[in-house]
């Protein structure tokens, strides 16, 4: 299980989510509880795992290599009638060759072990044959200029073979293998500049002739952009093949969506040729155990809705290396936050004919125990569905969590601290802002009035502003009507659908409607009920539809 950090930033991530530090807050009088979320465990497991069996591999290379060259020294000094350095290298080959092998040994019989160990393991790994090549680069400079009277030729085999294994082995960016092999690269040079202070006869040989030293740094540089650039190559290679390849039963077309956590593809079925839409995590945030964590959350949750306001899912899965994915339908249209972007707020009438549409689908989840957390514009897509318009999908169950935390021990399990806030700030609830209870189905009421004003107005509840300033705004200041912000041209909202949008935006959950069942009754209900139908959905898409076509459901990702 991932430690709670302490980090104090309040930061959005590329979802516009806004990440609270995971620390506890012990008030007097009140007591810190854990949440359970499902998902860490066996993502981090695999992690480990890929990277315990990549540095055992990079241990028994290098432990074979050194093995290789002591042997070759061995047979030197026996060859020899007279010792003069190969017993000290033999030595120091011996112990790297020793020390080496027995990591790699010790990381094939160990299952399981930590990210924290696996750390220590590298450094392991690459710190000692980095020493003990150092000290091996020091004592043959010397040996050369002393005993030969000839200008040291560096030697770089060992220097290049261990750059080369880091970058092969090792499952780092470009950047990280950059600096890493830097780092290797400065030990040598470092070798010889102290080789020199020590002795006269290094220092006369090469300020006589210092082509070889220059030769050796030139070489150290080819080879540290050799490693990085065969990195970044790699990994740009192997997200074309990502894009290319086929996952399970399913063919991979193009990119249609992105968010923070995943990307989204078109595909379809091999055999029933169906167009479908497939989110894989993205290569950098496989090393996350979070974001796999939550990640899994979101099919699991999603999963279990079947109304055809909610997005259904067909299929899921983990790829041969380890990426988590799932298969869900293939949406046209438009997020509600593009559509009012591009076409400006909407008519009362069609606004109350999404919202009703939106608390179908909340009924369902809220039914099963599943509250959003997240409903927003951006996760509400605008579709055209089996010769139907107007259609409302409710997208992204990534903070989906039950009603109620599970206690079974069976579960993958992540801690998490009640409070810690999730969500979007624009939209958010006040107990979710102060983060002073665990939020319930009237927190999704509330982000649904939100949704409403945004669809009346134009704009959310509170401007968009500082976070913080935005947040405190959800906890203690009044919205004011839709009616009194200009908004659609199409008309002002009636007295009674202000009333229910400000009835969504109580401060106290108490105030507010109690289920998305009460919302849905009010809708049907309000003047505008009747304003907006199938007929003039049809009409409008008919007429607009230039502008939703070249959409390819890129929503499907936010």
């Amino acid at each position: 299980m991932s430690p709670l950090t302490t980090n104090d930033d309040v930061t959005l991530d590329a979802e516009g989510l806004i990440a609270i530090p995971e620390r506890p807050v012990i008030d007097s009088g009140s007591r810190m509880a854990i949440e359970l979320q499902e998902g860490e465990t066996g993502a981090t497991q695999y992690t480990n795992s890929l990277v315990q069996t990549r540095l055992k591999g990079a241990a028994l290379a290098l432990g074979f290599g050194f093995a290789i060259f002591a042997t070759w020294t061995l047979c030197r000094e026996l060859a020899q009638s007279e010792s003069h350095l190969s017993f000290e290298f033999l030595i120091l080959e011996l112990i790297a060759t020793s020390l080496l092998l027995g990591i790699g040994y010790w990381l094939h019989r160990r299952q399981g072990l930590s990210a924290q160990r696996l750390r220590g393991c590298e450094l392991l790994i690459f710190g000692l044959p980095t020493l003990f090549l150092a000290i091996l680069h020091y004592l043959e400079i010397i040996f050369i200029a002393q005993d030969f009277s000839l200008i040291p030729q560096m030697p770089m085999s060992g220097w290049l073979i261990l750059m080369f294994t880091y970058a092969i082995f090792v499952p780092r960016t470009w950047r990280v293998v950059l600096g890493v092999c830097t780092l290797i690269a400065l030990c040598p040079i470092l070798a010889t500049i102290v080789a020199m202070a020590r002795n006269e006869d290094v220092m006369g040989m090469i300020s006589y002739d210092p082509s070889s030293t220059i030769e050796m740094i030139l070489a150290l540089i080819a080879t540290i952009f050799a490693c990085a650039s065969s990195v970044r190559m790699i990994t740009f290679l192997r997200r074309r093949a990502d894009e290319a390849k086929e996952l399970g039963r399913y063919r991979l077309k193009e990119k249609i969506g992105s968010g923070g956590m995943g990307d989204v593809y078109m595909a379809e079925h091999r055999l029933m040729k169906r167009p479908c839409a497939i989110k894989v995590i993205r290569p950098e945030k496989s090393a996350d155990p979070k974001a796999i964590a939550r990640f899994e959350r979101e099919v699991r949750s999603t999963a279990k809705l079947t109304h055809w306001n909610n997005v259904s899912i067909f299929d899921y899965g983990r790829t041969s290396d380890g990426k988590f994915y799932y298969v869900m339908e293939y949406l046209t249209g438009l997020s509600l936050q593009e559509l009012i972007k591009r076409r400006g707020p909407l008519a009362p009438g069609r606004a109350v004919f999404l919202l009703t549409q939106v608390c179908n689908a909340l009924m369902e989840a809220h039914g099963i125990g599943l509250i959003h957390r997240d409903i927003k514009p951006a996760n509400l897509m605008v579709t055209e569905l089996g010769g139907a318009y107007d259609i409302v999908k409710l997208l992204d169950f990534g903070l989906a969590k039950p009603v109620e935390a599970t206690s079974s021990v069976s579960e993958e399990t992540e801690l998490t601290v009640a409070g810690s806030l999730t969500g979007s700030p624009l939209y958010m609830s006040p107990e979710q802002a102060m983060g002073e209870a665990l939020p319930d189905q009237r927190s999704d009421i509330y982000a649904l009035g939100g949704v409403a004003f945004f669809m009346l107005t134009g704009r959310p509840p509170f401007e968009s502003g500082p976070t913080l300033k935005v947040l405190l705004a959800h906890a203690h200041e009044q919205p004011v009507a839709p009616s009194t912000v200009m908004g659609s041209s199409h008309g002002f909202p009636s007295p009674e659908l202000d009333t229910f949008v400000l009835k969504c935006l109580e401060k106290f959950p108490d105030l507010r409607f109690q289920s998305a069942r009460e919302c849905l009754q009010a809708l049907e209900e309000l003047p505008e009920a009747d304003h907006w139908n199938s007929k003039k959905a049809e009409e409008w898409w008919n007429s607009n539809c230039s502008h939703y076509q070249s959409q390819h459901g890129s929503l499907h990702g936010r």
